[in-house]
C-alpha cells in the first residue's frame, strides 16, 4: 500500500444527521425512524376533528389528549426501553466506505449534513468518512461501532491513528470513545465543531419540564420543522385561553417518557451538574438499574474529562474546537439568558469559556478557573460576551459571534479553520494564521 501523506478523518455527525430505518423481522424497512418526517398537512387532518371540538365548546374538549397521542406515534419509532434498548428493531444507514466509495447520492448527503468539502479537496475524499449512528441509542454500544470502523478506516488507508470531527453530540460520542478505547492510542487530532462537550441546558430544561410553555412553538420548529411551527402559530391565535400551554406540557410528557429518560445517549448530554437530580428524578426505579449504571459511569467519566484530556495530550493527542456564541437558547428553555449557539451554550463547547448572558458584556474575571494566564494574551472578545481564557483550549478554540447551531456548516471561515486543522500538522493555533483569528462573526454562504 502506498505511502499516505495525510491522517483519515473521521466525521462523528450530530442528532439529525444520520438516517435511521425501522425493519420488520425480515429486515425490510418499514419506515424512516430518524430523521421524524412530520407531514403538517397530514398532521392537521389528523387533529382536525379535535381541533373543530375545541373551537366549537371554547375548551380543551380531549384536544391536548389527541395531540399527545399524535406526537406519541410519531415518536414511537425511536422509543427506548426503561432498560436502554430501543422498543423497535432500528438499522441504520450506514457508509462503511471512504467518500470517495461513496455513490454520488451519498455524497450529496453527507456534504450537505457536513459540507466539508474544502477538506476533502485538499486530503482527498478517500481520506473521508463518515460515521452513521441511532443517536438515541446506547452511547457505549455507538462506541464500540466506532471502534470497528476506526479499525477499517486504518486497514483501508494504511495509517495507524485517524483524526476524529464529532458535531455536536458527536462530542459526546468521541468522549466515549476515550472512555473505552484510550488503550488503542490510535486518535492523532481531534476537532469539535459546536460540540456538545459540556450537556445542553435545553435538554435538561425540558427534562427537568423547566420550561416556558408559551414558546412551545420553538419546540415544533426543533422536532418538526419551521412550516409545521408557522402553521400550528396561526392556529395558536384562536385557540381557547390555556389550551395551547396544556397541550405543549402534555406532549413534553409523552417525549420523556417515551424517548428522552429511557436514552443513554440523552443522558450523555445532560450537564453534569444537572445530571444527579434529573437522574434521581428518572432513573431511581428498579426498572431504570441497567441504564441508570450506564448513565452514572459516562456522568462520573465526563466529570474528569477535563484532566483526561491533559492526559491524552501528554500521549500526542491535539484537540480542538469551533463554536458559536452570542445568541439565546430557544425560548423554550428557562436557560434561554445563556450566551450559546442557539442548542448549545458556549460553556459547552469550549469546556468552560467564561460568558455573560447572550448581548450582554463580562464585568468580573475570577482568577479561578482561568486556564491561560500569560498577561500578555487577551482571550476576551471584541463584544466582551466570552472570554476564551477559561475554556479548556485557550489557544485553540476559536468563537464566531450570533453563529447558529447549524448554520456553523455554512460558515466558510470556520470550514476553512477545520480544513487547515485536519490537513496541515503545522496549523497549531489561534497564532498560526493571521487570517483566521480566534474571533470572528456569523456567516452563512447559502445567502
Amino acid at each position: 500500500m502506498p505511502e499516505n501523506k495525510f491522517t483519515p478523518c473521521v466525521i462523528l455527525p450530530g442528532i439529525g444527521q444520520s438516517k435511521v430505518e425501522m425493519i420488520d423481522k425480515k429486515g425490510e424497512k418499514i419506515k424512516m425512524a430518524w430523521p421524524i418526517d412530520v407531514d403538517g398537512e397530514a398532521l392537521m387532518n389528523e387533529l382536525k376533528g379535535s381541533l373543530m371540538k375545541m373551537m366549537l365548546f371554547r375548551k380543551d374538549a380531549g384536544f391536548s389528549d389527541k395531540v399527545a397521542s399524535v406526537v406519541k406515534d410519531i415518536a414511537d419509532p425511536i422509543a427506548s426501553n426503561p432498560d436502554g434498548s430501543m422498543k423497535n428493531t432500528l438499522r441504520t444507514v450506514s457508509y462503511p466506505r471512504s467518500l470517495a466509495e461513496c455513490s454520488a447520492d451519498e455524497k450529496r448527503y453527507i456534504y450537505k449534513m457536513v459540507p466539508l468539502n474544502k477538506l476533502s479537496d485538499i486530503i482527498g475524499e478517500e481520506n473521508l468518512y463518515f460515521f452513521s449512528y441511532n443517536s438515541f441509542g446506547d452511547t457505549y454500544e455507538t462506541a464500540k461501532e466506532l471502534s470497528s470502523f476506526i479499525d477499517m478506516v486504518k486497514e483501508k488507508t494504511g495509517s495507524d491513528k485517524v483524526n476524529l470531527v464529532p458535531v455536536s453530540l458527536g462530542g459526546a460520542l468521541s468522549t466515549a470513545y476515550f472512555q473505552l478505547f484510550r488503550q488503542k492510542h490510535d486518535v492523532k487530532r481531534v476537532m469539535y465543531f459546536v460540540a456538545a462537550l459540556g450537556g445542553s441546558h435545553l435538554i435538561a430544561d425540558i427534562m427537568a419540564k423547566n420550561v416556558d410553555v408559551s414558546n412551545g412553538l420553538s419546540m415544533v420548529e426543533m422536532l418538526a420543522n419551521a412550516k409545521t411551527a408557522e402553521s400550528l402559530g396561526g392556529l395558536l391565535k384562536m385557540m381557547p385561553e390555556g389550551v395551547f400551554e396544556k397541550t405543549v406540557d402534555k406532549v413534553l410528557d409523552v417525549l420523556i417518557s417515551q424517548v428522552l429518560m429511557n436514552s443513554l445517549s440523552i443522558w450523555g448530554i445532560i450537564p453534569p451538574e444537572r445530571y444527579p437530580a434529573l437522574s434521581e428524578k428518572y432513573l431511581s426505579d428498579k426498572a431504570h438499574g441497567v441504564l441508570k449504571e450506564k448513565a452514572d459511569s459516562f456522568y462520573e467519566y465526563r466529570l474528569s474529562f477535563p484532566s483526561v484530556v491533559r492526559e491524552l495530550e501528554g500521549e500526542g493527542v491535539e484537540f480542538f474546537a469551533v463554536c458559536g456564541y452570542g445568541l439565546k437558547l430557544l425560548p423554550l428553555c428557562n436557560s434561554s439568558f445563556m450566551s450559546s449557539d442557539g442548542i448549545i451554550h458556549v460553556g459547552s463547547t469550549t469546556l468552560g469559556a467564561l460568558s455573560a448572558p447572550a448581548g450582554e458584556e463580562l464585568c468580573d474575571f475570577p482568577a479561578e478557573g482561568k486556564v491561560c494566564t500569560d498577561p500578555s494574551h487577551s482571550h476576551l472578545s471584541p463584544d466582551k460576551n466570552v472570554d476564551a481564557a477559561y475554556g479548556l483550549w485557550p489557544e485553540r478554540t476559536w468563537y464566531f459571534a450570533s453563529q447558529g447551531h447549524d448554520a456553523i456548516a455554512y460558515n466558510d471561515t470556520a470550514l476553512e479553520i477545520a480544513a487547515r486543522v485536519l490537513s496541515d500538522d503545522s496549523f497549531t493555533d489561534i497564532y498560526s494564521d493571521d487570517g483566521l483569528p480566534q474571533f470572528g462573526t456569523v456567516q452563512d454562504n447559502r445567502k
